[in-house]
């Protein structure tokens, strides 16, 4: 039962980690969140749910995330759910113009941080009896083609695969480990980008808005929200693991 459990959300101040923040945090015991803003700069809750606690860290150095986790097993005694929302393309450029400290920087947010949270969420939970869930969130740039986002693309990929090997390592614990890979989501930040190129370009919303889905088989925009029936289904199942939900709206069709 989720009511027994104790969470950990990373990258909740981004509008995906947000939106299973809120959904979870009724339905759970107790509630670890960490990104990199302190919760007064995103919290929108008003009174702080008293099962919340927020760690502001950056999650791409390895003793933050060693930290982290000892505050967690020193005040919860355990971990039973991690759900990594960290990442963002956060550059545009083509390859042959991409800067190797932006390239750098895409890697440790989307791959390297995934990475340490992996190692040490299995190092925390193998000590429960009944095991625990593991969810990152991937995207469908790991498996399409995304304009001028070469490095974001590649640390994707390499986090899909990550989630391959870290199931197959952490069977034996019973840890279950998959990943929810969505199309373009229509986050908050999302939407500033979208108003900022009306500004820029003059380009109406609609044209926007087409070109964004024109891949998908259902025409319509996906948020935050809508990710929540697949969150559910991976922080709680005891017969899935090592798996990549691709929750595309039709974009990708691939066994």
């Amino acid at each position: 039962m989720l009511s027994e459990k104790v969470l950990l959300i990373t990258g909740v101040s981004g509008g995906i980690g947000y939106a299973i923040m809120e959904d979870l945090v009724i339905k759970i015991k107790n509630l670890i969140t960490s990104s990199r803003k302190k919760l007064t700069d995103f919290l929108k809750l008003d009174p702080v749910p008293r099962n919340l606690e927020h760690i502001p860290l950056d999650l791409t150095i390895e003793k933050n995330v060693q930290d982290l986790f000892q505050q967690i097993k020193k005040k919860y005694g355990r971990l039973d759910i991690m759900i990594n929302c960290v990442g963002g393309s956060l550059y545009s450029h083509p390859i042959e113009d991409f800067p190797v400290d932006e390239y750098d920087k895409v890697m440790e947010v989307n791959l390297k941080s995934a990475f340490l949270l992996t190692k040490f969420g299995i190092r925390m939970m193998k000590n429960n009896e009944e095991g625990g869930n593991i969810v990152h969130f991937v995207s469908s740039s790991a498996k399409n083609i995304s304009k001028n986002k070469a490095p974001y693309g590649v640390a994707k990929a390499g986090l899909a695969h990550l989630i391959h090997y870290a199931a197959f390592e952490a069977a034996k614990y019973d840890i279950k480990i998959n990943g929810i890979s969505p199309t373009y989501v229509f986050t908050p930040r999302h939407e500033r980008e979208i108003n900022e190129k009306i500004q820029k370009t003059g380009v109406k919303r609609d044209e926007i808005i087409k070109s964004k889905l024109s891949r998908q088989l259902l025409k319509k925009e996906l948020y935050p929200n809508d990710l929540l029936d697949v969150v559910k289904l991976l922080i709680t199942t005891e017969s899935i693991t090592g798996q990549i939900y691709n929750c595309a709206m039709g974009e990708i069709l691939s066994y």
